[in-house]
């Protein structure tokens, strides 16, 4: 008598457990948030570059700069460095002085000199010369600007900068953006 046994089944391998859906979701979420950002920061950043010796000791010739396009211009504030296009349609980086109504005078007070050491009265800054845009304008050489209010823009490096004082003040619409520091 033969005994039989019986044939066991082979089990199948252990499957790995199922993800649940919610998780499935979450990943999606993610996912789709990240290429969100992503577009958001190709949008609203660019990359600015610097020439010349104007901005220096903070910016130096062919630094490459990142800028906030999108940066509230009604947030701007003395101290921020700015990319703008002049009137011949050439990008600049300086920084705001300050921001104020247009009056064909400078301002009373002082400006922070960008290499240390004293203050720097605006006056001196901003007159003296006919080369200098207030004097320009006070001769009748060179219009007001049309905007009300308007944006003085400095270089750091203010013996090599061609800044509001020999093109004057800039509106907000030829703000291009905010330099992220």
């Amino acid at each position: 008598m033969t005994l039989e046994t019986p044939e066991t089944p082979e089990t199948p391998p252990p499957t790995p457990p199922k993800k649940k859906p919610a998780s499935r979701r979450r990943e999606k979420l993610l996912i789709l948030l990240l290429v969100l950002l992503a577009i958001a920061l190709r949008v609203n950043l660019r990359q600015g570059g610097v020439s010349g010796a104007s901005m220096e000791p903070t910016y130096h010739n062919n630094d490459v700069v990142l800028v906030w396009k999108s940066y509230p211009r009604d947030l701007l504030k003395p101290g921020d460095v700015i990319i703008f296009k002049d009137t011949n349609g050439d990008e600049l980086i300086k920084r705001i002085a300050f921001i104020r109504p247009w009056r064909p005078l400078p301002p009373a007070g002082s400006y922070p000199n960008p290499n240390g050491g004293r203050l720097i009265p605006f006056a001196y800054l901003f007159t003296g010369d006919d080369h200098f845009y207030f004097d320009r304008v006070a001769k009748g050489l060179t219009p007001p600007p049309a905007a009300n209010r308007v944006i003085y823009v400095l270089g750091d490096n203010l013996a090599n900068s061609d800044d509001s004082r020999f093109i004057g003040p800039i509106s907000y619409k030829q703000v291009l953006g905010k330099v992220v520091p």
